[in-house]
Parts: structure tokens; C-alpha cells; sequence
């Protein structure tokens, strides 16, 4: 069974020879609209054709010609498109072109020769101008070409707090491109410090010491919780 992985509004699917790209589920909103406006123009055609003015049965002609192929294609896209395919039959990563978010085409091509490694870079430690960190992490997989070329193969967005597990499936995805690409991966990890962070407060706090005192009894003794 394939393994998906969720990425910035899309979701990367790994087969055992092959790991695609694909948009989300909530990317079918847009085209949906779309497609929702080009049936109420051609039902409103139809039903008020001798009633409407003839400028807007116009306006309303050319919403339906424009937005039914736009938002058929989109669905079709959505639905089976993806925007980074590796496989290993072919021994090639292909990126789509996109054209108007369709995915038509190949933008970009690498052999699995020209792969120098593949990288996870984030921006844990970046600085907002107050000096203050980023609430939110941005963690990207990276291909890294023999002549220094980056492609974005997929992002991961998880607020601070949930900075070690959005970076966790951005090294797996990672392993799973060089695995299936035989290349290297370079993960990446979190700062020593962050560790820290996010270790549980009694096991980095020292326990207290508490003086049980009685009336008229010897000198307090200290105890140990």
C-alpha cells in the first residue's frame, strides 16, 4: 500500500518505485466554483433566453466558455495530475510546467545520474525583525543538481511547537526520493537547544526541598521528594 505524506497544500504519494507529488483535496474548491459558475451561466441562458437583456446573455456566454474547459482540465488535474514525478523505471525526475495550475507539460527534467543529493533546509532559527522567532517552520525538500541547481521537490509548514514533527516527514520524504533515485540524502535536525525545549518540565527542573518542621521536636531534618 502506497504511504502518503502531507505536504503544503499538497501530499506526496510513495510507491515502491515511484514518488509523486500531487495536489491536496483542497485545491478541488477552486476549480468546483468554477464549474459551478459555467452551469448557473448556461442554465441562466437557458432558462431567461427571451427575458435577459442581450449584453448580459454576452457576459453570460462568455463566463460559460471560459470557465467550463477551465475547470474541467483543473478537476482532471487535481484528480490524477502531479506536480513532481520520480520513477525508477524511467530514471527520472520530471516537474510540471503548472500552465495556469494545469500541470500541462514538463518544466524541468533531471536524470537520476545528474543528482548530486537530495536536502532538507528550514528556517528554525530565522528572526523576525523584532528578534523574536517564527511561530510557524517552513521546512523544504530540496534536489540538489551535480552543478549546484536547487529544486523544490516539496514544503512542510508546522508551527513551532510541532517544529520535530513536520521535520520528521520532511526527512522521510527525503529518504524516500534518495532511496528510489540511489542518491544521497542530507536530513536535517533540530538544535540542541530545541531538544531541550521540548523535553518534559520535571525531567529538566530539580526537584525542591521541603522543611517539615514540628512544635517542640529536635532541629528540621531535609527530605528528599
Amino acid at each position: 500500500m502506497a504511504e502518503r505524506i502531507p505536504l503544503q497544500r499538497a501530499v506526496a504519494v510513495i510507491g515502491d518505485d515511484s514518488v509523486a507529488i500531487r495536489r491536496s483535496r483542497a485545491q478541488l474548491v477552486a476549480p468546483l466554483i468554477q464549474l459551478a459558475l459555467a452551469a448557473g451561466s448556461v442554465a441562466l441562458i437557458v432558462a431567461f433566453l427571451d427575458a435577459l437583456p442581450l449584453a448580459l446573455l454576452m457576459v453570460l456566454l462568455v463566463v460559460a466558455l471560459l470557465m467550463g474547459p477551465i475547470a474541467t482540465l483543473g478537476l482532471v488535474y487535481n484528480v490524477i495530475g502531479r506536480s513532481v514525478l520520480l520513477e525508477r523505471q524511467k530514471q527520472s525526475v520530471r516537474w510540471q510546467q503548472g500552465l495556469l495550475g494545469l500541470g500541462i507539460g514538463t518544466d524541468e527534467l533531471v536524470p537520476f545520474w545528474r543528482i548530486d543529493h537530495i536536502a532538507v533546509e528550514g528556517d528554525y532559527e530565522a528572526e523576525l525583525e523584532s528578534g523574536e522567532r517564527q511561530d510557524l517552520v517552513t521546512w523544504e525538500v530540496e534536489l540538489v543538481k551535480d552543478n549546484g541547481k536547487r529544486l523544490t521537490i516539496g514544503t512542510v509548514v508546522a508551527a513551532r511547537p510541532l517544529a520535530d514533527e513536520g521535520l520528521a516527514r520532511a526527512n522521510r520524504l527525503a529518504e524516500a526520493i534518495a532511496e528510489r533515485s540511489d542518491s544521497e540524502a542530507r536530513l536535517a535536525a533540530l538544535p540542541e537547544e530545541a531538544d531541550e525545549e521540548a523535553a518534559p518540565p520535571d525531567a529538566a527542573r530539580p526537584r525542591r526541598r521541603r522543611r517539615m518542621v514540628r512544635a517542640g521536636a529536635a532541629p528540621p531534618e531535609v527530605s528528599d521528594e
